[in-house]
């Protein structure tokens, strides 16, 4: 079975066990992250917009779906 490639718009399992949504792809490994805003700490995090890094994604739970 290959493994998907995250790209934008992709839900992702982070090696954290975090669930994330990639906003937007900035480079071939970067991506910044929506970590969701149902806590603070979600919010805060989201809000820092701080890329992470394609290494720090465990799997694609979620393919975005262009038209």
């Amino acid at each position: 079975m290959s493994k998907l490639v995250p790209k934008e718009y992709d839900v992702v399992i982070l090696k954290t066990g975090e669930r994330v949504g990639l906003m937007d792809q900035l480079d071939e490994t970067h991506f910044l992250p929506d970590y969701g805003v149902e806590t603070p700490e979600q919010e805060e995090k989201t809000m820092a917009m701080m890329p992470i890094p394609i290494d720090d994604i465990e799997k694609v739970v979620y393919r975005h779906r262009s038209k």
